[in-house]
């Protein structure tokens, strides 16, 4: 019996210090997976900063729109200038005077009256064609040149549609805009109106 207490005693004393081991070695990896997955949550949980990431998007937001702001005021700034610089060019164009026509007495009624009583001064269409392309030729839109893209003389009355290239003022990042911007303008002027009938 000593013998069989003795292994008794041995087997269970060797049993119970596995089985000690054991369970110290699963309740200790227990215990930090549950101390990960609480600070986890505690983590996720916690609303410190998420203020600031929201401010930091919205300021974002607020920069990229305030570019393209100041992308598009520019646009209409230079269309305004591209329509300065045709308004030149074409009232030069519109007081090209047709001498045969105005000496024959072929001259166009202007409704100005609502009788037909006063006429326009004849525009030599020819000439006053050329003489708008070589202003504009001469002109330039923020160092670009500018394109003549219709022209149109009838009835005393020309017409122009012209257009230039510029850069943008801001560029905005990740491509978002081009290169460079097409404007375009159109214009007219009519002659001067040259006397009674």
């Amino acid at each position: 019996m000593k013998i069989r207490s003795r292994g008794i005693i041995r087997s269970r004393f060797t049993i119970r210090s596995r089985f000690t081991i054991r369970s110290r070695f699963t309740i200790r990896s227990r215990v930090k997976i549950r101390r990960s997955i609480d600070v986890a949550k505690l983590y996720l949980s916690d609303d410190r900063g998420s203020l600031s990431i929201l401010i930091i998007t919205l300021f974002l937001l607020l920069l990229v729109f305030s570019f393209a702001t100041v992308n598009v005021s520019d646009a209409f700034l230079a269309k305004r200038q591209l329509i300065n610089i045709g308004e030149v060019a074409i009232t030069d164009a519109a007081h090209t005077l047709s001498l045969t026509r105005y000496y024959s007495g072929d001259r166009t009624a202007d409704d100005a009256l609502g009788d037909g009583s006063v006429f326009r001064v004849p525009i030599d269409c020819n000439s006053a064609a050329i003489n708008f392309e070589s202003a504009m030729n001469s002109m330039r839109l923020r160092g670009q040149s500018v394109a003549l893209n219709a022209w149109n003389c009838v009835n005393d009355e020309v017409t122009a549609t012209i257009s230039a290239q510029i850069a943008p003022a801001v560029v905005l990042p990740l491509g978002m805009n081009s290169s460079t911007e097409m404007i375009s303008a159109s214009i007219s002027a009519t002659s001067i109106i040259g006397g009674s009938r």
